[in-house]
């Protein structure tokens, strides 16, 4: 009979944090929402997030953001902040152009021996894919205000096991928050 100690060491709990960009300016004359860049607010909210990923000691360990101006802005002054290295970032166009289901497939293909990740991108999409994991289709988790931050968890050992209805919302960080701590 298998002891305590190997059992424990044969489950694995697979971390998902699921990263709004941080507050947006809105797009003016000629310029595409792609493009949009962070707001002052923005810029000021996407660090203390950094901070609060580090001192919560909740680093991931692969990272994948949209490539759009404010999602990017968003994770590299995250990532300065928090301290993660920039080779753990990946840019993904699918996080901007697609849907919930991309999210989802870019979990199932996280690098096995990655145990935390973090994906940032934008809304509904992420509501969404909050709502996918946590509940099945059709049925919002969170609602999620610009540099809010989820994190769920999944028994899965293997990221191809995530699948909907099957992971745990276990808590979201807002900006409003993390500024009135500060």
């Amino acid at each position: 009979m298998p002891t305590a100690n190997a059992i424990t060491q044969t489950v694995s709990m697979k971390t998902i944090m699921l990263l709004r960009h941080a507050e947006s300016s809105h797009a003016g004359p000629g310029v595409k929402d792609f493009d949009r860049s962070l707001a002052e607010k923005g810029q000021q909210d996407a660090p203390r997030l950094g901070t609060f990923i580090r001192q919560a000691n909740t680093m991931p360990g692969y990272i994948e953001s949209s490539p759009a101006k404010r999602a990017r802005q968003t994770t590299e002054l995250l990532i300065d902040t928090a301290g993660i290295d920039s080779a753990k970032v990946h840019w993904n166009k699918d996080l901007y152009y697609g849907g919930a289901r991309d999210y989802l497939s870019v979990i199932q293909h996280a690098p096995e021996e990655i145990d935390h990740i973090l994906l940032i991108g934008h809304n509904p999409l992420l509501e969404e894919t909050v709502s996918i994991f946590c509940n099945g289709e059709g049925r919002y988790t969170a609602r999620m205000p610009t540099g809010a931050l989820v994190c769920i968890e999944h028994p899965a050992i293997k990221w191809e096991q995530v699948k909907a209805g099957t992971a745990r919302f276990q808590w979201m960080m807002i900006p409003k928050i993390l500024n009135n701590l500060s």
